[in-house]
């Protein structure tokens, strides 16, 4: 009797492990550079958390000044125009690019910009609360999941850095 129950076990997350590999977002999202270091099970482990969403072209995701949704989105196809409270269009957002992670972290925080979807786009979110249950029932893939946020984080602080230095040297000529 015993071993019936582990054998049955065995073989619904044997099914439930086929279903996922053979998703198609999955297979996208598993192909993904950002997501190279995880491992596979932790892979499927963090795309079952996730829900699939869909934005149709002209759309808008949210406005700046609007309240955290909660959740951070990785894109899987498609493309984001992110502009500014005044509608300046300063970046473009596509495959692999990740959208709301600054109000996931901080969820008193409005969102900075205005995201309007230029071409139809298919995204993985991750819910705040899934996240925080990760982090208590697997706190390997919570880590991983810190540290990718942290290099996201990182990669934008640089970014800003490189645009501060252009702008002051473009205000003072070159001269400190």
């Amino acid at each position: 009797m015993y071993m019936e129950n582990i054998m049955e076990y065995s073989n619904k997350e044997t099914m439930v492990e086929s279903l996922i590999e053979s998703n198609l977002d999955f297979q996208t999202f598993y192909d993904l550079p950002l997501i190279a270091d995880l491992e596979h099970k932790a892979a499927m482990v963090l795309f079952s958390c996730m829900s699939r969403e869909t934005f149709a072209a002209g759309e808008i995701i949210y406005q700046a000044g609007e309240a955290s949704a909660g959740k951070m989105c990785l894109i899987l196809d498609g493309e984001v125009n992110v502009k500014s409270e005044s509608g300046y269009k300063y970046s473009s957002l596509r495959k692999g690019d990740v959208f709301g992670l600054f109000s996931f972290l901080d969820e008193k925080r409005n969102h900075s910009a205005t995201l309007s979807v230029e071409q139809d786009t298919v995204a993985l979110a991750l819910e705040r609360s899934y996240f925080d249950l990760i982090a208590l029932e697997e706190p390997k893939l919570g880590n991983a999941l810190m540290r990718f946020m942290f290099s996201l984080l990182s990669k934008k602080a640089s970014e800003l850095e490189v645009e501060y230095a252009h702008m002051h040297n473009f205000a003072f000529g070159g001269k400190v």
